[in-house]
């Protein structure tokens, strides 16, 4: 039981490495830093608020979903130290189907005997085959600060 268990573990493990998101964070001035804060505390918005704030960060994900895009850069504006990410355009990348050459599937690549012969040889058109196109999506989000409007009266 405990080996099943461990398996299952494992191939969720697995299967969750499959979709990755990367985000890239570029920060618009260095020098001013902010203590960090847990990702929960960071809110994620679809408009422009109606408090003042400051840009701390520009961020670009690339991904698979959009919310998982959201929650990474979300990640990596708590990291900031920033009150917010706003998101600003979502852009879809399509990546056309290729040919490419798959030896496996070659009668050549076997040798003399197994010329006719390959061991497993289900496509009828060569050793060529078609790996068909994807979407990836791209986020463009920025990082905001609120600023205090009670010290910035005093």
């Amino acid at each position: 039981m405990y080996i099943l268990r461990l398996l299952i573990a494992v191939a969720l493990l697995a299967l969750s490495a499959c979709a990755t998101v990367s985000t890239e964070v570029v920060e618009l001035s260095p020098a001013q830093k902010y203590p960090p804060k847990s990702p929960t505390q960071v809110q994620v918005l679809l408009q422009k608020p109606d408090r003042p704030y400051v840009e701390i960060a520009m961020l670009e994900s690339r991904g698979e979903s959009e919310a998982a895009m959201l929650n990474d850069a979300r990640e990596k504006a708590a990291q900031l130290g920033a009150d917010a990410v706003l998101r600003t355009q979502t852009l879809t990348e399509f990546h056309p189907p290729m040919t490419v050459y798959d030896p496996w599937y070659d009668p050549f690549f076997w040798g003399y005997p197994y010329r006719m012969y390959p061991p497993f040889y289900p496509y009828g058109w060569g050793s060529y085959r078609v790996v068909g196109g994807y979407n990836t999506y791209v986020l463009k989000a920025v990082a905001i600060k609120y600023r205090d409007n009670t010290s910035a009266g005093q």
